[in-house]
């Protein structure tokens, strides 16, 4: 009767020589066209989870003798192992691929730190296991889920259809494998459509004709000279020394000899010129001559403000429309590099 160890690693090389590892397992491949199927131990040896398990090939070849549904064989000097020639792959990858997922499931609700020797422990019942594939995030942090790949097709039925399995006392979300991708493309599919119609309902709102800004609010001041070197944060900074006032926005440029300044709210501009004395703000060495614009003026004032905010909103829009195109045109073209990774 095979020990523990023995069991694990009966387990480990069954999986090297199974149908969901061979058939992908460039590497292996090529090994077993070498020499009518024979691998030799040293070099099954260089695979890390094997050898994690032993470096000594009689315990390993020990083990394979005692392996119970004959999978692999072991060489005559007892240095090499082959697959079964009497249990051959598939014939094709389509077939061999139909059969795996007919036996696999997905298992989530596993601790995050939970090692690959602890779900395989705690597998062992509902066994036989050929595979069990841990899923991370960029190959290294657990995402607490698995793929199981189960040796026979009622295991695997048994394990997904069970009424309650519980993993340190947290129920297992389980599913067929094939369910769990149907259920994932469900769900992508469903999400760029909501992303779909949110962009359409978005498109096709009409954009407001004209934004609303509180009236009293703008203050126009002249008395600047040619050659002045004030700038609009200079402006606005005296604007709220003097009348403890914030500017929602300074429409004026360096060198302008007049400008603008909205206040964020009702009358700000009023109130502002009650604190000055006959209408005149000192800046530097400048006396501004300041006003409240009101009527026509003010009307005319704002529409052109909300034209041009509008206008720049518009352009902003439709360069952050452009930028997403260009990093879809430019995006992964997806998957593996194509190495296989060494258990």
């Amino acid at each position: 009767m095979a020990s523990d160890l023995e069991k694990k690693i009966i387990q480990q090389i069954e999986y090297y020589f199974g149908d969901f590892n061979l058939r992908r397992d460039k590497f292996l491949k090529e090994k077993i066209g070498e020499d009518e199927g024979w691998v030799t131990l040293e070099v099954l040896l260089t695979f890390k989870r094997l050898s994690s398990l032993s470096t000594d090939e009689e315990v390993i070849a020990a083990a394979v003798e005692k392996s119970e549904n004959k999978l692999v064989e072991l060489s005559e000097d007892r240095r090499k192992i082959r697959r079964n020639p009497e249990k051959p792959l598939p014939e094709s990858d389509e077939q061999s691929l139909k059969q795996v997922t007919e036996r696999s499931a997905y298992a989530k609700g596993f601790p995050l730190d939970a090692s690959l020797d602890d779900i395989l422990s705690f597998l062992e019942p509902h066994g036989p296991i050929e595979s069990c594939h841990r899923r991370t995030i960029n190959n290294q942090k657990f995402k607490g889920s698995c793929f199981i790949v189960f040796k026979e097709n009622e295991a695997c039925k048994k394990f997904v259809e069970a009424e309650s399995i519980k993993y340190n006392d947290v129920e297992l979300i389980r599913k067929f494998q094939q369910v769990y991708w149907d259920d994932k493309k469900k769900e992508i599919e469903e999400r760029k459509k909501n992303k779909k119609e949110k962009k359409e309902k978005d498109d096709s709102k009409e954009p407001p004709k004209k934004l609303d800004f509180p009236k009293g609010a703008i203050l126009h001041f002249t008395g600047l000279e040619e050659g002045h070197s004030l700038t609009r944060e200079e402006l606005k900074d005296r604007i709220k020394e003097v009348g403890d006032l914030e500017v929602a926005f300074m429409d004026f440029k360096k060198g302008d000899l007049e400008g603008y300044a909205r206040f964020p709210e009702e009358n700000g501009a009023v109130e502002f010129l009650k604190k000055m004395t006959d209408n005149q703000l000192t800046v530097d060495k400048f006396t501004m001559k300041l006003r409240v614009l009101e009527g026509e003026e003010e009307e005319e004032y704002l529409q052109k403000s909300s034209d041009a905010i509008l206008e720049l909103r518009k352009k902003q829009k439709m360069s952050s429309r452009n930028s997403r195109k260009r990093k879809g045109n430019f995006g992964s073209h997806g998957g593996r590099d194509g190495k296989q990774k060494r258990y």
